[in-house]
């Protein structure tokens, strides 16, 4: 093959690959104020807490993002040991048993690791804790900042709650 025939064709697959569509996970900024409306809009009861999970980390059978994702990973028991949020704060220490649920989007699943410092909003559902891991941080993120911490005490004892803009 000529040499300006081989650029042409070389040129011409680039052109092809930069073509096609990127496919990226948007998601905000974790903010746990935003986390904290949407669990207290939602119709299922939440609890805020804020401390680190135990559990077997090779459990958390996360997929292969090289690997098209065809079912969610299955949901795993967990140790929680933190403080829940009340009107006074994360005053009311705790000590529960709950179920992580990993969910996907794509190639991109929850993800979690043992020992975090984190804060987690958990759904009550059938008798059960259930926190559930998605691909973008919400329900789980990082423990917040003691002003972030203030201001969900705040929010639980009623006063405005509005999220970062």
């Amino acid at each position: 093959m000529p040499r300006a025939m081989a650029a042409a064709a070389l040129a011409a697959s680039l052109a092809l690959v930069s073509a096609a569509p990127a496919q990226a996970l948007s998601c905000l900024r974790p903010d746990p104020i935003r986390s904290f409306l949407q669990a207290d809009a939602a119709p299922e009861t939440y609890l805020a807490l804020l401390g680190a999970f135990e559990f077997d980390a090779d459990l958390l059978l996360i997929p292969d993002p090289a690997k098209p994702v065809s079912a969610a990973p299955p949901p795993l028991t967990a140790r929680f040991t933190g403080h829940q949020l009340g009107p006074d704060g994360f005053d009311t220490p705790v000590d529960l048993e709950v179920v992580l649920q990993p969910s996907c989007a794509g190639p991109w699943c929850g993800s979690l690791a043992p020992g975090d410092d984190v804060l987690a909003f958990a759904r009550r559902e059938d008798g059960a804790l259930i926190v559930d891991l998605e691909p973008c941080p919400g329900k789980v993120q990082g423990a917040p900042d003691a002003a972030a911490r203030d201001r969900l005490t705040a929010c639980m004892r009623g006063a405005a709650c509005l999220p970062d803009p």
